[in-house]
């Protein structure tokens, strides 16, 4: 009855790949023509890979999923962890239903590993999804499924994936349904729940057959009519492929608690003629179900015939669920029949399966830890050669580091030697240039002390006269050191001259190239040069700065940058280090 087991986490793992609702709802060649045409072009398209695999895990179509699962993982094995993630779950999905199910627990295992280091909850949900598949599937071990579908909804719930957690409640409601546990009934709800707050029609879809299914175990006819008839309309609105035995089944359970068998049995044999397209797990419920009725009425020779066809399916399958409730159905018929030998034949193989299963649960452990230590022991040796290489590359990038920042030293060495230099000649220039202007305002100053007739006689001539203004104001600046007085002005000066604040700025703007502000700068610098020099009175900076005549040490600070190309102290170090 159930085939969402199957079914359902292909092609909910095939939207969540996709991005799209469209993979869910028409997962048909249509939907995935554009990602082959992708691999025509590049073989290696991790997406297209992903997605076509998972289309082909929908459709049923296990060797082709295979077949994209392997190029996954070669794709994968090019240091790909994700490529090789889902090459590992697409792989293990497929092989669930193969003879080879080790193989599928090896792959799952695999995946879960690397989903694991790299923190991928959604991927660890439908893995955890598919090993709930594998133990109900291959064992059929309901409690080990809904161990591994309860750890799967832990992890939806980190992932937030509404579709995936609305799916794995319809899946726990599922297993407990394989137990005739009543209490399934709330996941179900639960499902119902979540799949129409979000609008997800194929978690929708199963989870109201689940209910449906709990309805009739509980004779609650009024509800699992009511149930059935929306899983018609929606099945009407959206044909869901290979459904049609499950819905058959559904009507026919109904019909038969109503009373009406002989439409029941017209569904059960409607069930049978889409067994091609129906999962293996719906048809032994069929079967089963189908036999019960025919013993009920005393048809027990078919019954009987019934119940060894879907016997010899399972055999052939190698799909075991149901199959305890199918030899204890088998050795009831036998027994009415009156074939006592038989029936205790087949309820002796009852006992042995049930048995059988626990100490194959056991040994499964066994194997499972085996697998798990052999994949552990692998992964212990790739990381080993993972370290080998990443230590030869750190030796290598150390070693290219070093030499990078030896010859980065060298070079920066080069250059403050170079920047040095031209510090120093800068410092010897401008007091070179200090020197030969005090030499020159000496000789000014003489000139100014001498005879009274050559004064007269040069002052006829412009250009003695402005040489003669300059001469006197560098004696003021010289002598009284007029530029430490932070109000100093053009005008002031002027008056002290003799002569107007016009005609000075003119005169020591032709003189020098420079304005009054400038030329009184000019001074403040050089004065604050002298005293930084004086290391015995290591006056400080902001000390120097109020001395010389600078109203704020911002200013102080700007200026002296502008006229030297470093900070005072950058350049008391540097006189220092002289």
């Amino acid at each position: 009855m159930l085939k969402l087991f199957v079914y359902i986490v292909p092609l909910c793992f095939l939207l969540f790949m996709s991005g799209g609702a469209a993979w869910a709802e028409n997962a048909d060649s249509s939907t995935v023509a554009p990602y082959l045409k992708v691999l025509d072009r590049n073989p290696n398209d991790q997406e297209a890979l992903w997605a076509v695999g998972f289309h082909y895990l929908g459709l049923g179509n296990n060797a082709e999923a295979r077949k994209y699962g392997r190029r996954l993982l070669e794709v994968g094995e090019k240091d790909c962890p994700y490529a090789e993630l889902y090459g590992h779950l697409i792989l293990g999905l497929a092989d669930i239903e193969s003879r080879n199910s080790t193989k599928s627990y090896e792959h799952l295992e695999m995946a879960r590993n690397l989903a694991e280091r790299m923190q991928n909850h959604e991927a660890l949900t439908y893995i955890l999804n598919g090993f709930g598949h594998y133990a109900l599937f291959v064992h059929d071990d309901t409690y080990s499924a809904l161990s591994y579908y309860f750890q799967a909804l832990d992890e939806v719930r980190i992932c937030q994936d509404v579709r995936m957690h609305a799916t794995l409640l319809s899946n726990i409601s599922g297993a407990y349904s394989m137990r005739n546990d009543i209490s399934g009934l709330k996941f179900a709800k639960e499902a119902i729940d979540i799949a129409r707050k979000g609008n997800k029609i194929i978690p929708l879809f199963y989870g109201t057959m689940n209910a449906a299914f709990y309805y009739l175990i509980a004779d609650s006819l009024p509800q699992a009519r009511n149930a059935i008839e929306e899983i018609e309309r929606m099945y009407e609105k959206t044909p869901f492929e290979g459904e049609e035995a499950d819905l058959d089944l559904l009507q026919a359970l109904l019909c038969e608690k109503e009373g009406d068998k002989e439409k029941a049995y017209r569904h059960y044999v409607s069930a049978i003629r889409h067994f091609t397209s129906a999962s293996p797990s719906t048809i032994t419920k069929v079967y089963i179900e189908y036999a019960r009725l025919l013993r009920n009425d005393q048809h027990i020779r078919q019954a009987i015939e019934i119940l060894e066809q879907g016997l010899a399916r399972m055999d052939s399958t190698g799909i075991l669920i149901h199959k305890a409730q199918l030899l204890k159905e088998l050795s009831l018929s036998y027994h009415e029949a009156g074939n006592d030998s038989q029936a205790l034949a087949y309820a002796f193989e009852c006992q042995q399966y049930q048995d059988r299963r626990f100490d194959e649960i056991r040994e499964r452990a066994t194997q499972e830890a085996r697998i798990k230590h052999d994949i552990y022991s692998r992964e212990q040796q790739i990381n080993a050669q993972h370290l080998e290489i990443l230590d030869n590359r750190f030796k290598i990038t150390l070693f290219t580091v070093v030499l990078v920042l030896l010859l980065l030293a060298l070079g920066m060495t080069f250059y403050f030697y170079k920047k040095k230099n031209r510090l120093y000649r800068a410092i010897v220039s401008q007091n070179r240039e200090y020197m030969q202007r005090e030499q020159l305002l000496m000789k000014q100053m003489e000139n100014l002390h001498s005879d009274e007739t050559i004064q007269a006689a040069s002052a006829t001539l412009p250009s003695d006269k402005l040489s003669n203004l300059l001469s006197r104001f560098t004696a003021l600046m010289i002598e009284q050191k007029l530029f430490t007085d932070p109000s100093l002005t053009v005008a002031s000066v002027a008056d002290r001259l003799g002569t107007n604040r016009t005609y000075l700025s003119k005169t020591i703007n032709e003189s020098t190239g420079k304005t009054f502000t400038q030329l009184i700068n000019d001074y403040r610098i050089r004065e604050a040069i002298a005293q930084m020099s004086d290391f015995e009175a290591n006056k400080p900076l902001k000390q120097i700065a109020a001395e010389v005549g600078f109203s704020s040490l911002s200013t102080f600070y700007a200026t002296f940058q502008s006229s030297t190309g470093m900070t005072p102290a950058r350049y008391r170090l540097k006189l220092k280090e002289i």
